[in-house]
């Protein structure tokens, strides 16, 4: 007969189904303008990931237990970028409730 002691290490919080990132409180109100770290009216990857990471390691926002935090965002960027230029412009970011909205409408038409 084998026996296993085991001892839980870390336990981190989930993320509902779909989602790579929930805030902990509310998204900024002008997230775009939080994201765009120079202030070019544009947000490359670089500083996509910064703002991300820095949410998590602030405890504001938190990353999906079940990948890599670089595999996440990458995905996440290449989510909100549309168009696939390398950048996400204001007219590019939604969030993922705003996202369910928009698709709730439309499929109720």
């Amino acid at each position: 007969m084998l026996v296993f002691d085991v001892e839980l290490l870390e336990l981190k919080a989930g993320v509902p189904d779909g989602y790579l990132f929930v805030w902990n409180g509310d998204a900024p109100e002008k997230l775009h303008e939080e994201l765009d770290l120079n202030k070019d009216g544009e947000i490359l990857f670089e500083e996509f990931s910064s703002y991300i990471m820095a949410q998590v390691e602030q405890g504001k926002g938190r990353l999906s237990p079940t990948e890599e935090p670089d595999k996440l965002i990458q995905d996440m960027f290449g989510n909100q970028d549309r168009n696939k230029d390398g950048k996400i412009t204001a007219s590019e970011l939604k969030l993922k409730t705003e996202e369910d909205t928009e698709r709730s409408v439309k499929d109720e038409l």
